[in-house]
Order: structure tokens, then sequence, then C-alpha cells
């Protein structure tokens, strides 16, 4: 008895307490854990009737073990709002760790799964065996069907037909055996490409650790002799100093664009509508550009589908680069966009310093600047730029004149 009264005793002080019952903080809490209780409930009777329109699924019992998971998940939801008012503490501790438990059941279910989930043929795989056997099958069915005709005409006829026959059935094995290599070939290819993605995360692993560690270690002894012996060096010890912090920050940015560009194609976000308008008016707060740059949108740019992050990327390395590169006491920069067929064409245009027609390929390239006068600059950000167009089967290009500023191009696919 005592046990259950523990469940439900109300000895505690309620949740809403420590709200201190304000009613807009409460009324925040409770329509949040209403609408994620309705949503966790609704997804199992998704999944309910996914599994009974598709009798063919493997892995039912996953789905139910889900069910479970996401309706406790719901269910603490509904006591987090139930103990605002009535402290039933005991019963909202038992419910979670019911959720854990189905939680780590649910876990250790599904690791066993998953090789023989990346075991299942592809939908690609099982298509062309299948068009493969449709093909055999007519191919069989008309060199029966013109053996049934020439039988009811001359035996000689039928015996030559006959030898045409082992001939074709000869050809068939031959390119059964060739399509057979050209499988083996295939897949020594991804396996190689599998190689080749694996060094290439070795790299990064290689670069973001190995080699930050040790510009860490400089970094923080240059910090360390500025603040312990900075009455000890002269003004030129201390500007050597000071010049071997900024080369390490440089390093680390170089290290830092250098993994980014590498990430580029490989690491992938789910594409969805994205609002540019949107994006570049984060990316101008990110800049925060000096009050003698003015920033303006022409036309209202539209909505593409691509990943967020990728043309957030290309907007901030092509602002970033024109804000960096104006040297007038008023800087003007105008974005615009403009359809062209099947590709929105977008331009960044700026009244800086302009570029040298010579120069109009170069700075598309890794590593390659035209200023060296600018320390925080990599080389990287307009090589990022072009990658990332070139994915969306778009193209970048420039066009300025020295004195007169610049305007950088690129396209998407609508």
């Amino acid at each position: 008895m005592d046990l259950f009264y523990n469940f439900f005793s109300e000895n505690f002080i309620p949740h809403g307490h420590c709200y201190l019952w304000k009613p807009e903080l409460v009324s925040l809490h409770i329509l949040s854990d209403v609408i994620i209780a309705l949503s966790y409930y609704s997804i199992p009777l998704t999944l309910v009737y996914f599994v009974r329109k598709r009798k063919d699924v493997p892995f039912r019992n996953i789905f139910l073990l889900f069910g479970a998971f996401i309706i406790s998940c719901g269910t603490t939801h509904i006591v987090e709002v139930w103990t605002l008012w009535h402290p039933v503490y005991w019963l909202s501790g038992t419910i979670k760790a019911f959720t854990a438990i189905i939680s780590f059941y649910t876990a250790l279910t599904l690791i066993p799964l998953v090789p023989l989930a990346l075991a299942l043929p592809s939908p690609a795989q099982l298509e062309a065996a299948n068009k493969a056997l449709q093909e055999e099958n007519i191919e069989r069915k008309r060199v029966e069907q013109e053996l049934r005709e020439y039988k009811e005409h001359l035996e000689e006829l039928v015996k030559q037909r006959t030898t045409e026959l082992a001939k074709a059935n000869e050809h068939l094995q031959q390119e059964i055996i060739q399509r057979q290599e050209s499988q083996d070939k295939m897949a020594q290819l991804l396996k190689k490409v599998e190689s080749a993605n694996k060094e290439l995360n070795d790299f990064a692993y290689v670069v973001s650790h190995d080699l930050k560690a040790p510009l860490r270690g400089i970094a923080s002894l240059s910090e360390w002799l500025l603040a312990d012996y900075a009455e000890q060096f002269d003004e030129q010890g201390r500007e050597f100093v000071n010049l071997l912090i900024n080369r390490v920050q440089k390093m680390y940015n170089l290290i830092d664009g250098i993994l980014e560009y590498s990430r580029v194609g490989r690491l992938q976000e789910e594409s969805r509508q994205v609002n540019l308008n949107k994006v570049v008016a984060d990316v101008i707060d990110i800049l925060s550009p000096s009050e003698n740059i003015q920033i303006q949108i022409a036309n209202k740019l539209p909505i593409v589908y691509c990943e967020k992050t990728r043309i957030e990327q290309v907007f901030q390395n092509l602002l970033s680069n024109a804000i960096k590169f104006i040297d007038k006491p008023q800087g003007q920069i105008l974005i615009d966009c403009t359809e062209d067929n099947d590709y929105w064409q977008f331009s960044v245009a700026d009244n800086g310093l302009g570029i040298e027609k010579q120069y109009f390929e170069r700075i598309f390239q890794i590593f390659q600047k035209l200023s060296s006068n600018k320390d925080d600059s990599t080389g990287i950000g307009l090589a990022l730029v072009k990658k990332i167009v070139e994915m969306y089967d778009g193209k970048v290009w420039v066009e300025s004149e020295v004195g007169q500023g610049s305007t950088f191009f690129f396209t998407l696919k609508k």
C-alpha cells in the first residue's frame, strides 16, 4: 500500500511552481508537450497503416517496437503536463524508466538487423535482374517460335535452325560471361571508391586532430609568453610573438578551409525548399559588415531546392569576399537574381578594387589569391563556391574592371 501510495502521492510541490505559475510560460510548456505527444501518437498509426498495406515488408517486429517506443515517449510528455498541477513524480519517473527500457531494448534489437537490412538487394539491382530475365525470356520465346515455324517445313531447315539455336545459345553464354565479368569489375570499382572515401575520411581525421594539436600548443605557448614575459620582450619581440599567433590562426583557417573543401560532395544533407531571402539575411547578420558598407537585394530572391548549408556557404564566401576588398568610404554591394530558361542566375556586385581580366580563371582555383596583404585569406573560398555550384550543374564566373568593382555570377537549376 505504501508503494502504491508513493506512486500517486502529491506530497511534493507541483512542477508549476518552478515556472512561478506564469501563464505565458506554463501555456508554452503545455502547448509544446501536448503537440509533441499528439505527434508521437500519430507516428505509430502511420507505421501500422504502412505495415498492413505492405505485407512483404521485412522486420515487421521492429515496427512494433518503434511504435511502443514512440507511444511511451509521447506519454512522458502527457505526464509532464499532468505534473504541473499534480506532483506524481514517482509515477512520472516510472513511466520514464519504462520508456528507457523500451528504448534500450529497441536499440539492441535494431543493431543485429542492420547487416540484414544492408544485405537486402536494392530496387535498382532487382529491376536490372528482372529486366535481364524479361529480355532473356523474350529472346527464348522468339527462338522457340521460329523453331516451331521451321519445323512445319523441311527437316533440313529444322537442322539448320537447330544449329543456329546452338550458336545463339553459345553467344548468350558468352554474353552472360561478359556480363559477369563486368559485374566483377564494377564490384572492384565500388571497393576502390569505398577505399578512397575511407582514405578521405582518415585524412580529414588526421587534419582535424593531428595537425591542429601542435598548432594549439604553439598558440597557447605564444599567448603564455605574452602574458608572463611581456615585460622582458622589447617591442620587436612582442611584434614577432603576435606575428606567430597570427600565422598559427591563419594555419587554423587554412586547415578548416581544406576540410570544408574536401567535405563538399562527400557529406550531404537532405535537399529541401530553401528561401534564399532568409539565407542571405542570416549570412549578412553573421558577417556584420561595417556601417559604411550597404548591402541591398535588387529583386526578391526565389525559393530553390537544394542543401541549405551549401547555398549558405556560397553566399557567405561571395559576400565576405566583396566586403574584404571594398576600400571606399561608402561601399555598396548589390545582390540580384534573374531567370534564364531552366536556370536561376544570381549576381553579387560590389564597388571594390576590381580584378584584372587575366586573373578571372585563376581566382577560382584552390589556394589562389590575388592579394597577399589579407592575412585572413586562405585562397579556398571562391574554389569552394565553384565546387558547390558545379555540384548543382551550375557554373560560376566573374566580370570586373580595375577600380570599378566586380560582379560574381553563378547559376542554379530551377
